[in-house]
């Protein structure tokens, strides 16, 4: 446990730095380069944060010595009676035999009884505390799954695909028959499953002309596998629940997602419809608050 727990430590040092790097310099950055590089490296900051492998160099210019790890709780001992051994012993006698002289056996001792003595170390305890809020933290998110599935299931209705569905799904190059739901108490368009492509859309549909954008947008986000990139993120916010960055890295990565999917869909659309898209996501943004 205790050499998990400095790896553990070590690789959520080392990944504070990079993200507070990535933090600094995004801002300056995206002057000159498209917000794209910043997705591509709070991916690789994830997939790191999930490989318990410390990859330190053997000679680092600065190394950290290990605390020892102390106990921190030890409970009285406790003394455990053994069975009692029994050292009564009758001899059969064969009369047709002779009667030999009886051979006089040796006591039997008793071995000393150790005291049981049951220690908690503070590795013990910090291992304990961090798998304890691993697990509430997926519970957490599970059970929310769980409800909104369940929501689904009892609201949600098909809703008729739109004449431009098909031409809509060749050009993005998606062979997966997409679902479309209409659902009450849903305030914005959105998107699930990783295989099969489900869009819901809120009961009070959009124009047409506007479906087309938000149709666009969300089988985009398919298109990207963003649904796989958004569980690596949460995957590693899961591990490392107790760092605060992780929990800045989950919200900064969601907006250069987003902002990737949106440059994804215009690219090669006219001015026009570029200008006519930024409106549509803000209404729906507006709407989803």
């Amino acid at each position: 446990m205790s050499d998990f727990l400095i790896t553990l430590a070590e690789i959520t040092l080392t990944m504070s730095a990079v993200i507070l790097l990535l933090l600094l310099l995004g801002p300056i950055l995206a002057r000159r380069y498209a917000i794209r590089w910043r997705y591509w490296a709070w991916l690789a900051v994830a997939v790191r944060l999930l490989i318990p492998i410390n990859l330190s160099l053997p000679e680092a210019p600065v190394q950290l010595e290990t605390p020892p790890d102390r106990v921190v709780y030890t409970a009285p001992p406790t003394v455990s009676t053994p069975a009692p051994v029994s050292t009564d012993f009758t001899p059969v006698v064969n009369t047709a035999a002779p009667v030999q002289p009886a051979v006089t056996q040796p006591e039997a001792t008793v071995p000393a009884v150790q005291p049981v003595v049951r220690s908690l170390t503070l590795s013990q305890v910090l291992f304990w505390v961090w798998l304890a809020g691993a697990v509430l933290l997926l519970l957490w998110h599970l059970i929310g799954f769980l409800r909104f599935q369940s929501y689904l299931r009892r609201w949600a209705k098909p809703m008729e695909p739109p004449h431009f569905l098909p031409d809509l799904t060749r050009e993005l190059g998606l062979v997966q028959p997409v679902r479309l739901l209409t659902c009450p108490g849903v305030k914005g368009p959105m998107m699930t499953g990783l295989f099969r492509p489900t869009v819901i859309l809120p009961e009070e549909l959009p124009p047409r002309e506007d479906l087309w954008f938000i149709l666009r947008h969300e089988l985009t986000h398919f298109k990207r596998r963003d649904i796989l990139y958004k569980t690596l993120l949460l995957c590693a916010n899961l591990v490392h629940w107790f760092n605060p960055l992780t929990w800045v890295l989950l919200r900064a990565a969601e907006g250069d997602l987003e902002r990737c999917c949106d440059d994804d869909v215009v690219k090669g659309l006219p001015a026009d419809d570029r200008a006519r898209y930024g409106q549509v996501i803000l209404d729906a943004v507006r709407s989803s608050r």
